[in-house]
């Protein structure tokens, strides 16, 4: 039991880890192209989710669409992949488009307190200490990483708020919403469906033909990657780690998501981190050790 909760940690991680690699690769693509946040989600989330739905089906077969045959099934997929899964990309874009990146991160990191409420109240899984201690160094140490030390800076704008309440409960509905699908279903199942529900709603919003970006080859590579791996694969390690470990475990290892974020604007983009950075991180990462003590726990 301890080798699994462990290795849930470990798929949690690795997820975080290539979110933000992928937000490195679409800060890239959005500052430096022409590619634009809108087309980016459909054409991401429809061709994750095929592959995705391509694996299952050549290890599950038919059974991928047996989780249309029951409506308490269909209805829950359907709030996981429009709120989970959409929910969190629009509502973080949404907030950072009315203040900035930083806020947005830690607007979203505060969606742990979400999971928190819903699975004591839902599930009866109460945080035991050693989770209690990870909150606090997870969203400190976030705090500290986003602002670089400037806390009295911060200050949300009245156009934030609303997409900024919407991205907490979204970002608590990542961890959440699949749960009780997790007892029937695969994750690949789950996670596919989900994902094609999402981009299938962006295209509605912005058809991927409708000013499209022009093809280069490091487009196409970056684009293949966010596409496969920052969103197919680091989902499904997501949402795979929580067959491991509890939704509240999951929320706050993605606290390594702005902390790769943050390094890679270090080696790629010559930033420089100050006191407040180093401390923050070495909050973050102390998460994992605080939790591996409450594996002991588990077994």
């Amino acid at each position: 039991m301890q080798n699994n909760y462990g290795r849930g940690i470990l798929y949690a991680i690795i997820a975080a880890v290539l979110w933000g690699l992928t937000g490195l690769l679409s800060q890239y693509l959005f500052q430096k192209t022409d590619v634009t946040i809108s087309w980016s989600m459909g054409v991401k989330s429809i061709l994750s989710g095929l592959l995705i739905l391509a694996i299952s089906y050549n290890h599950d077969g038919n059974h991928i669409f047996s989780i249309w045959h029951q409506k308490k099934d269909i209805a829950s997929l359907l709030v996981y992949g429009l709120i989970g899964l959409a929910g969190v990309q629009v509502t973080y874009s949404l907030t950072v488009l009315t203040s900035d990146a930083a806020i947005a991160t830690i607007i979203q990191m505060l969606g742990i307190i979400g999971v928190i409420i819903y699975s004591t109240i839902f599930f009866k899984q109460r945080p035991r200490r050693q989770e209690y201690i990870a909150i606090i160094l997870s969203l400190l140490g976030t705090w500290l990483l986003v602002t670089r030390g400037h806390l009295t800076e911060l200050a949300l704008s009245k156009t934030t708020v609303i997409p900024g309440i919407c991205l907490i409960f979204c970002s608590a509905g990542l961890s959440v919403l699949p749960f009780n699908l997790l007892r029937k279903y695969s994750s690949l199942i789950i996670l596919g469906w989900g994902l094609l529900i999402g981009g299938v709603c962006f295209e509605i919003i912005h058809p991927f033909w409708i000013n499209p970006p022009q093809p280069t080859l490091i487009k196409i590579i970056a684009i293949i990657l966010i596409t496969f791996v920052g969103t197919a694969l680091a989902y499904l390690l997501y949402l795979h780690s929580m067959n491991y470990i509890n939704s509240t475990v999951a929320s706050l290892l993605d606290t390594f998501e702005p902390l790769t974020a943050a390094l890679g604007t270090v080696f790629f983009f010559n930033a420089h981190y100050n006191w407040a950075e180093y401390v923050g991180s070495f909050f973050i990462l102390s998460t994992v050790f605080v939790l591996a003590v409450g594996s002991h726990h588990q077994a």
